[in-house]
């Protein structure tokens, strides 16, 4: 298995979407106030966003995404994130050891061995 790309640092995350925000909002020829008022957010909400200073939680950006007439993805356009690259053979997969488990399925087997536990059945 690849190692684990990292994500984007978190103050290249908050400034582009910050630019792409402004951008957005630039093009329509709105203020922040009248995206505060298309959004229903405060200013408060939306400016340290433009800024990036601040990541907006999920129902914050899906309101910015309506009010500026645009998606998500475009929105976000230039944040990626790409997962490792995990290479499984068919019929093979990896399963981490887990020795607590282990010894429960074999105290289990041993149960299922004994005449005590094939009465059980």
């Amino acid at each position: 298995m690849s190692p684990r790309r990292p994500t984007p640092p978190a103050d290249e995350l908050r400034e582009r979407l910050g630019s792409n925000l402004r951008g957005r909002r630039e093009e329509l020829g709105i203020s922040q106030e009248e995206l505060s008022l298309r959004a229903e957010l405060s200013l408060t909400a939306i400016y340290p966003v433009e800024l990036g200073r601040r990541v907006p939680k999920i129902d914050t950006f899906i309101r910015l995404v309506g009010a500026l007439e645009t998606t998500p993805g475009a929105l976000s356009a230039g944040i990626v994130w790409v997962p490792a690259e995990r290479v499984v053979s068919p019929g093979e997969f990896e399963v981490p050891e887990d020795l607590e488990l282990a010894a429960e399925v074999a105290g289990l087997r041993e149960d299922e061995a004994s005449p005590e536990g094939a009465s059980k059945k």
